[in-house]
């Protein structure tokens, strides 16, 4: 998973092709799967499962591209139609290995375990025995990943929302004074006409808090080369950066660069570093410079696959000459940099690095701690946030920056600001806006994220104070927050969960009290219309209002909408082990709607919308529930209260669409909440 660490995936948008015959279908999607386009491998499949859906041999491609494009739950829908054949084992004998992995990568450790029990159980034949001591291993990692996910999240963490993020990947965050750099590839290659845009990745910048935006005035850039990742020498005048090309249809090779900001505040031109900071045929790339006491100047970190590593992607080090970085060495106006200061042979960080992949270096000047990202050590899935203290020169090993910061997606590009309670990092964990809407792929966005206080324990009655020392103690490092009490997330968290409904939905215009819709296939369409919203809600706005009004929608469809969704899925797996348990449970569902038309459709329209929500407990999980609702062991309680309790102040003039439709307050009384899930006797 080499691209993903270096977060250059380019991922293409398939377009239908032209008729032609199936076959010739599942010949393109394996030409795709084999160039690692496995977004276009996952539709190409799809396309022809639409018309052949008991082909299990398809299914099996459809769910290896799902999940090597990190659809989960398109993956495990795969396998588990795969596995509920009889003799699934005989042609596809590594389908509860993959189930375990999905679960893994999702989160969900105890099933994820059972599933990598149940291959070991099986022993099938045909599966090649590596997948058996591998399946031990992840046995143990999902036990690990069990112990450090109970742990209370240490940082409140937030996504930054559309003013940063896209679908596509952001990534590499620093900051500069009161600015924000990072890099997007969300940026189509120029000349590319073809039906498959590939994606570039290109520095942007958020100052004071700001939306996003590309550099300007010079900032290197070249057409037909990725550019991301900023590391600023320490008076802020010299950046490195990372200059990555294509060698294949996902596989890049990347190069480290540097420019430099002239006595005008404008960008030079860029200069290709000299060997032995890159090698030719491997990649070097992910720059970081952090000032080491220890050895009193400033440290070049970055990430490479070249030789002398413990293999795929190792930390390097290398120092730097503090003489260069000094503005009397700018180049005067007009003129470029010409020269560039000797460097010392990189040195591979061996006590950090592991077998598989290690990067994203960020080194933390006011404590002197080295974080970085791998997946190649205990953690709790896909790549893990470390950090490394220095002891007697060298770094202690690495230990787990803790839940929160990490999840069992990808955790990468840690960056903490010297107060050493805030900062950023890129995740495509749940939050993360969507590629694909309906695999819910995400791509890495960037979060904040604010670390939580640490409540240190009560003095022992046996502990005498400390004695006075007449000399002022040396300020101590900012302390790394410690894993509290763990806490297991239950039921009762999700109480008053509200469930959004877009209008008249769903099944618009009739007095019926029931549907056959979910609420995943209600919620979805929803989601489709948000540029829709946005455009509504800020039609004929002042110019100055309508970035405003489209940010309100934003908020409300990814905090509100998108978010609901995410809960729903969460507490109905709850729901799920607790049945399986044996208990009895009972959810008391109450449906809301905005007062656009009259009292008696309304009350009738709330049902509705209860009834989708019991569709998604009946159908949830290829009906894995549906066993429980009709024995009576799950009992769903609906009231529908219509627009009664609706807030005052709410527009129900149907030719005020923008007030009644599309404002949120409006959007927010079109709701379902789960009350209450409550164990019965």
């Amino acid at each position: 998973m080499k691209h993903v660490l270096l977060i250059a995936a380019t991922f293409f948008v398939f377009h239908q092709v032209p008729a032609q015959s199936l076959r010739s279908y599942v010949r393109a999607g394996d030409e795709a799967f084999r160039n690692k386009n496995y977004a276009a491998a996952l539709q190409l499949y799809g396309d022809v499962l639409k018309r052949q859906s008991s082909d299990l041999n398809l299914w099996w491609k459809y769910g290896e591209s799902a999940r090597m494009f990190q659809a989960w739950q398109e993956a495990q829908r795969s396998y588990e139609k795969i596995a509920a054949q009889p003799k699934h084992l005989e042609k596809h004998p590594l389908v509860h290995y993959r189930i375990a992995e999905v679960q893994k990568s999702l989160g969900h450790y105890d099933e994820a375990i059972r599933y990598f029990e149940k291959f070991l159980e099986e022993q099938p034949n045909k599966a090649d025995p590596k997948y058996f001591e591998l399946a031990k291993e992840e046995i143990a990692f999902c036990q690990n990943a069990k112990t450090i996910a109970a742990s209370p999240a240490i940082a409140d963490v937030k996504h930054l929302g559309k003013e940063i993020n896209s679908a596509w990947n952001e990534f590499a965050p620093t900051i500069v004074g009161d600015t924000l750099f990072y890099a997007s590839n969300r940026f189509d290659k120029k000349g590319d006409r073809g039906k498959q845009k590939q994606k570039m990745n290109k520095v942007m910048l958020a100052s004071k808090g700001g939306r996003g935006r590309e550099p300007g005035r010079g900032f290197p850039s070249v057409d037909t080369a990725h550019i991301a990742h900023t590391a600023f020498s320490p008076d802020g005048h010299y950046v490195f950066y990372t200059v990555c090309k294509d060698v294949g249809a996902v596989d890049k090779r990347c190069e480290l660069w540097l420019t430099a900001i002239d006595r005008r505040n404008r960008w030079l031109p860029g200069i290709r570093l000299p060997e032995p900071i890159n090698l030719p045929g491997y990649t070097t790339t992910q720059p970081n410079i952090g000032y080491d006491n220890q050895m009193e100047g400033p440290v070049l970190w970055f990430a490479s696959d070249r030789p002398g590593g413990k293999g795929k992607m190792d930390l390097w080090s290398v120092p730097l000459d503090t003489n260069f970085f000094c503005p009397c060495n700018l180049p005067l106006p007009g003129k470029k940099m010409t020269y560039l200061p000797d460097f010392e042979t990189p040195v591979n960080a061996e006590a950090l690095n592991t077998p598989e992949n290690d990067g994203t270096p960020y080194f933390h000047k006011p404590s002197q701690r080295l974080y970085f990202s791998s997946d190649g050590r205990m953690g709790l899935g896909g790549y893990d946030v470390y950090y490394a203290d220095k002891q007697d020169g060298h770094h202690a090993l690495p230990e787990n920056a803790g839940p929160g910061i990490n999840t069992s997606f990808n955790d990468l590009y840690f960056f903490l600001k010297e107060d050493g309670q805030s900062g950023y990092l890129s995740s495509n964990r749940p939050g993360s806006f969507y590629l694909d809407e309906k695999s819910k792929t995400t791509c890495h966005d960037i979060f904040s994220f604010v670390m939580k206080p640490v409540v240190p324990p009560p003095p022992s009655k046996d502990s005498l104070p400390e004695p006075m020392v007449s000399k002022q103690p040396e300020p101590e490092p900012p302390a790394v927050p410690v894993l509290e009490t763990p806490r297991i997330p239950t039921l009762a968290d999700f109480q008053g969960l509200p469930l959004y409904f877009d209008n008249d939905e769903p099944d618009k215009r009739t007095r019926r009290t029931s549907t056959q819709k979910s609420y995943e296939e209600t919620v979805r369409s929803y989601l489709e219309r948000q540029d829709e919203y946005r455009a509504q809600f800020s039609k004929n706005l002042k110019a100055t209002d309508v970035e405003t009004a489209e940010q309100q929608i934003d908020d409300f469809f990814e905090e509100n909408i998108r978010r609901g969704f995410d809960r729903l899925s969460q507490m109905t797996e709850l729901i799920a082990e607790s049945l399986a348990k044996g208990e009895k449970l009972e959810v008391l569902i109450k449906g809301f709607t905005s007062p656009r038309a009259e009292t008696d459709y309304n009350l009738n329209l709330g049902k509705r919308r209860i009834s989708s929500v019991r569709n998604h407990f009946e159908e949830w999980s290829d009906g894995q529930l549906k066993p429980y609702l009709q024995s009576g062991q799950l009992v769903i309680t609906e009231t529908s209260f219509g627009e009664t309790t609706a807030k005052s102040g709410i527009s129900d003039r149907l030719n005020d669409e923008r007030n009644s439709i599309y404002h949120p307050d409006a959007a927010r009384e079109r709701r379902v909440e789960i009350v209450e899930v409550r164990k019965r006797l």
